[in-house]
C-alpha cells in the first residue's frame, strides 16, 4: 500500500513538471508572436495609451490624429480614403480618434507639443498626419509653414455623396501625405515598426 502511495505522488509530481514545463513554452511562442507582429501598410489603430508608449520609447513613425464621431468617420469614408492614398505610397500609418481618449493625456500632450514647437498649429486641435521621433511628435504642416485643419474640413463632409474621396478632398490628402513623406526625408527620420 505504501509502495502504491509513493509510486502515484512520484508520478503525479512528474506530471505536474511535465505540465508546467509544458505550459511555459507555448505562453512564451504566443507571446513572441504577438510581440514580432507588424503594422500593415496602411492604416493600423492604435489607442492614445500606445502613442505615448511608443513616443517615450522613442520609436519613430506616423500617426493620423483626429477628431469625429464613429458614425461620421463610417458615413464621410475617412479611414477608406486614407488607407487608400497611404497603400499606394506604400506607407504604414497608425490612426487615433482622440474623440474618445482621455481628455487629460491629450491636453498633455497639446501642450507638451506646443512647448517644443512654439506653433500654434497643432496636430491635436486641428488633426493631421503627424511624426513621432525622438520622444515627441511633429508637424509636417508646421515644419513648412503651412496650416490646415483636418478635423474642420472633417465637419465640412455631411452627406453620403459627399465623402472624402472627393477630387478636391483626394488632392488634399495627397498633399499632407507628400509633406510627411518630405518631412521625414528632410530631417533623416528613420521609423520604426
Amino acid at each position: 500500500m505504501r509502495k502504491r502511495r509513493l509510486l502515484t505522488l512520484i508520478l503525479l509530481s512528474v506530471l505536474l513538471v511535465l505540465s508546467a514545463c509544458g505550459g511555459t513554452d507555448s505562453a512564451a511562442e504566443d507571446n513572441s508572436d504577438e510581440a514580432t507582429e507588424s503594422p500593415k501598410t496602411g492604416l493600423n489603430e492604435i489607442t492614445l495609451e500606445d502613442v505615448m508608449a511608443k513616443k517615450d520609447n522613442s520609436e519613430a513613425f506616423y500617426v493620423l490624429i483626429y477628431d469625429a464621431k464613429k458614425e461620421y468617420i463610417k458615413s464621410t469614408k475617412l479611414l477608406e480614403a486614407y488607407d487608400e492614398a497611404f497603400k499606394k505610397e506604400d506607407m504604414t500609418v497608425f490612426h487615433l480618434n482622440i474623440r474618445d481618449a482621455n481628455e487629460q493625456t491629450v491636453s498633455r500632450l497639446d501642450e507638451e507639443y506646443e512647448s517644443h514647437s512654439g506653433s500654434s498649429h497643432n496636430p491635436f486641435m486641428y488633426g493631421e498626419i503627424a511624426v513621432v521621433h525622438e520622444g515627441k511628435i511633429s508637424s509636417p504642416f508646421d515644419y513648412y509653414g503651412e496650416s490646415w485643419n483636418l478635423n474642420r474640413l472633417i465637419g465640412e463632409v455631411g452627406s453620403e455623396s459627399d465623402t472624402f474621396f472627393d477630387d478636391n478632398r483626394n488632392k488634399t490628402i495627397k498633399k499632407s501625405i507628400q509633406y510627411s513623406l518630405d518631412y521625414t526625408k528632410d530631417e533623416e527620420i528613420e521609423l520604426t515598426y
